[in-house]
């Protein structure tokens, strides 16, 4: 995933301001503490947003532009690309689309496309099993364009995604088998499919996981505008790049911070490494579903002083749907990433990743 060029002045002034004297100021937003780094990361979001209403906000939905998106659907050793406007007909002939299975849907992020390695290997991952429905959303060519841009295309994209599951459901498919995973803005564009298909269904999809999901234009945006924990009866959450390429708040019914949720994962040196590592995570969840464990706890501070509460929760391909809160994990700085249950303990050889984001 490339960097966002919107990013590049939050991450100066997260680094800089993280590391003064100032950092230690807090302010107030939505009943969370925040720090001077994150009360300005969050001002500038809303700056983004800002900006974003007064170019695109008198805009019609753009037909042309939303065409080109694609659905991918992969079986076994077969992978075929549909136009989205066909992509309804060609699932729903024959034994394509089994609506007995639950069906995986992965929508990547920003300047990326269906057959980048991440979202590549997050369909494969789950391909591998022989269990689900699986399909990729390819919106390259409308998220692929200046950053503010692709966030106002986000919305149309989520639109019409959320037009072809009702569709599908219609045919004979379960809402509740629907589980969408996006990465970075695919999360957002995973948000606005569950919103519009509780407009046109009355009903919610079953689960979205949002994996990093973006933070420039999105951190404490009201739930309307961003993925929400009111999008599918289960939303779970992975951050990991936090204060820079993600959000900084909880957006789910349960959120796991891995390494504290970032800016840095170990092993990464720089942003987008740390971003992709909530997704290589998950990944590793679906061929190893118990290797990723969380403990239930208020904050990343409460984690490396050992101070969390006696609950654990599974990231990932096992993840209960009954999970709630907030949960801090460790993990090694190198795949295989998963540490078990001795990732839910902060030990004192552990002090790199205090350095590491800054606390």
């Amino acid at each position: 995933m490339r960097h966002y060029s919107a990013v590049l002045p939050l991450l100066a002034v997260s680094y800089l301001t993280a590391s003064s004297p100032a950092a230690a100021q807090t302010a107030r937003a939505d009943g969370f503490d925040l720090t001077f780094a994150e009360n300005v990361y969050v001002k500038l979001s809303g700056a983004c947003r800002a900006i974003m209403d007064l170019q695109f906000s008198s805009m019609n939905t753009n037909n042309d532009l939303v065409k080109t998106m694609k659905i991918v659907w992969m079986k076994g050793n077969m992978m075929k690309t549909f136009p989205i406007d066909e992509a309804y007909t060609a699932l729903t002939q024959g034994t394509m689309f089994d609506i007995t299975k639950q069906t995986k849907v992965i929508i990547h992020g920003y300047k990326d496309n269906s057959q980048s390695a991440v979202p590549l290997d997050t369909a494969t991952a789950y391909n591998e099993k022989a269990l689900f429905n699986v399909l990729m959303v390819d919106a390259e060519q409308m998220i692929n364009k200046w950053y503010i841009l692709s966030v106002h295309n986000s919305r149309l994209a989520g639109k019409r995604l959320a037009n072809l599951l009702a569709n599908l459901e219609k045919f004979g498919a379960n809402a509740e088998d629907f589980h969408l995973l996006g990465i970075s803005l695919g999360a957002h564009i995973a948000g606005w499919a569950g919103k519009y298909f509780r407009r046109y269904k009355g009903r919610n999809l079953g689960r979205i996981t949002g994996l990093d999901p973006a933070g420039p234009c999105f951190s404490y945006a009201y739930s309307d505008q961003r993925l929400d924990k009111m999008d599918a009866n289960y939303v779970d959450v992975v951050h990991s790049n936090r204060l820079v390429q993600g959000v900084i708040e909880p957006l789910g019914h349960a959120d796991f911070y891995v390494n504290g949720g970032g800016p840095n994962q170990p092993g990464c040196f720089s942003p987008s490494c740390s971003h992709l590592r909530a997704a290589q995570v998950y990944i590793e969840s679906i061929r190893s579903p118990k290797s990723f464990v969380g403990v239930r706890c208020d904050s990343w501070q409460n984690f490396i002083a050992n101070k969390c509460a006696d609950e654990m929760a599974v990231l990932g391909y096992g993840s209960s749907s009954s999970t709630r809160g907030l949960y801090y994990m460790r993990t090694s700085a190198s795949a295989p990433f998963g540490l078990g249950m001795k990732g839910t303990k902060y030990v004192n050889s552990d002090k790199w990743l205090r350095t590491l984001n800054l606390t």
